[in-house]
C-alpha cells in the first residue's frame, strides 16, 4: 500500500525498530513519523470477512492510552468507507501536541488504523483526508 504524509516527514518501521528480526509484513505492521510539531502512526493487519474496521480506532488508541473526545464519524474518502473520532493524546504527548484523530478503513482484505497528534484543533481531520486522497492498496 501506499499512504500519504507530509512532504517534510517520513515513516519508519516502528516493528523492525522494535525487533529488526520481525520487521512490518504485508500482513501486519506498524508505521509511524514525528517531528516537533506533528505525530502519525499507522497499523495493519490481515481482516478476512471483516465488514467494520472500527475494531482498529480502539486498538490504536488502546496501545498509546489516549481518549476519545467525540462520537465515532462516518466518512466516505474516495471509494474508502472510513471512521473517524477526535481524541485527546495521552498526558506526555498533550503538553506539546494537544489534539488528535483516530481513523480505521478497510482495503485490499486489511484493516487500517491511522492516528495524529497535531497542535491545533481539526488538524487531524484534514492531514486523513490528505493521506487518504493518496492511499493505494491491492489485494496480495
Amino acid at each position: 500500500f501506499c499512504i500519504g504524509h507530509p512532504a517534510d516527514m517520513a515513516f519508519y518501521d516502528v516493528s523492525a525498530a522494535q525487533n529488526q528480526a520481525s520487521p512490518s509484513t504485508y500482513s501486519r505492521g506498524i508505521l509511524a513519523a514525528y517531528n516537533s510539531n506533528l505525530f502519525i502512526q499507522l497499523i495493519w493487519q490481515d481482516a478476512p470477512g471483516i465488514t467494520d474496521p472500527q475494531f482498529m480506532i480502539d486498538l490504536i488508541i488502546q496501545d498509546g492510552g489516549d481518549t476519545k473526545t467525540g462520537n465515532v464519524q462516518p466518512l466516505l474518502v474516495g471509494p474508502l468507507n472510513v471512521f473517524f473520532v477526535p481524541i485527546t493524546p495521552t498526558a506526555g504527548a498533550a503538553s506539546t501536541l494537544p489534539y488528535g484523530g483516530a481513523a480505521a478503513w478497510l482495503c485490499g482484505g486489511r484493516a487500517f488504523g491511522w492516528k495524529a497528534y497535531t497542535p491545533q484543533q481539526d488538524m487531524a481531520s484534514s492531514l486523513l483526508q490528505d493521506a487518504l486522497s493518496r492511499f493505494r492498496c491491492e489485494s496480495k
